[in-house]
């Protein structure tokens, strides 16, 4: 059995072909470019300050109304999603950095490196999330570097289970049992016939981990341990709306609609490929 066919035929299933796939494909798209070019979507500046237009109603000037100081809500709202695209995939970026290795290592070489790991993981995933960032942010500050980090060591242990759980089941079959006989070593079984093969179950699970980032920089912020003024993200925009649920209900709601439908949409993005990617789950 050779190693290519199976990294071939997994990965090429998660090229979108359902109706749904290419639509959140092109819309994932979209968000990048909103992220890269934020004035393509809006003629406003996201600091701009309007004495005249203070909580203004969502109108056909500012489809969702503008905040305390007379800023288009929209504009903030894009401007920020470069933000938090950054921190969704800075922090899922540098927990695959430490986990894919170390969930390699353990699932091949079993036993004591096994062991080790698994328990530093175990310890991280008992750990309560809001008590390890406030102790983060009480010694580092806080800030977007900070929350990457926090994230990041929030999912490694995501990351690290899935790795070495395909890892021990790739390294009883056939062409990796083949190429140790031929007298690969061990740094080229991993590299060139385990970690392909891993590596689409890893891509299934990236959006869903980036909605949980977009959830918890939200919550963090809501309660001022993430991103500070004046940069611009979701969660900040929701810690200053919360203050106008009464006289400016569509301030909080805009922006709580949009944290919601994208992280709804990154989950439901990694089931299509967890569905692409495994012909047990399409047939059932």
């Amino acid at each position: 059995m050779s190693a290519s066919a199976p990294i071939t035929t997994r990965i090429g299933r998660l090229v979108p072909r359902s109706p749904a796939g290419i639509v959140l494909t092109l819309l994932g798209i979209g968000v990048v470019l909103v992220a890269l070019f934020p004035a393509w979507f809006t003629p406003y500046q996201p600091n701009g300050i309007n004495a005249r237009a203070i909580l203004q109603p969502p109108s056909p000037a500012n489809p969702f109304g503008t905040d305390e100081l007379g800023s288009d809500v929209l504009a903030r709202i894009i401007y920020g999603t470069r933000l938090e695209i950054a921190i969704a995939m800075g922090s899922v970026a540098l927990a695959a950095l430490f986990a894919v290795p170390a969930g390699l290592l353990a699932g091949y070489r079993g036993k004591t490196a096994d062991w080790i790991l698994t328990l530093i993981a175990d310890s991280i995933l008992s750990f309560p999330i809001v008590l390890f960032a406030v102790m983060v942010v009480a010694s580092m500050g806080a800030s977007v570097g900070t929350l990457i980090f926090v994230l990041g060591i929030v999912f490694i242990p995501r990351i690290f289970r899935l790795v070495r759980g395909q890892t021990q089941v790739l390294v009883e079959q056939g062409f990796v049992r083949g190429a140790r006989a031929m007298g690969a070593g061990t740094f080229d079984i991993l590299l060139r016939h385990i970690l392909p093969n891993i590596l689409g179950p890893v891509l299934v699970i990236v959006p869903q981990l980036m909605a949980v980032a977009i959830l918890i920089e939200a919550g963090l912020s809501f309660i001022g341990l993430g991103v500070q003024p004046p940069q611009i993200s979701w969660g900040s925009l929701l810690l200053v709306s919360k203050n106008y649920y009464v006289n400016a209900i569509w301030y909080p709601l805009a922006v709580g609609a949009v944290t919601t439908l994208a992280s709804a949409l990154l989950v439901f993005a990694g089931d299509l490929a967890a569905n692409a990617i495994n012909p047990d789950r399409r047939s059932g």
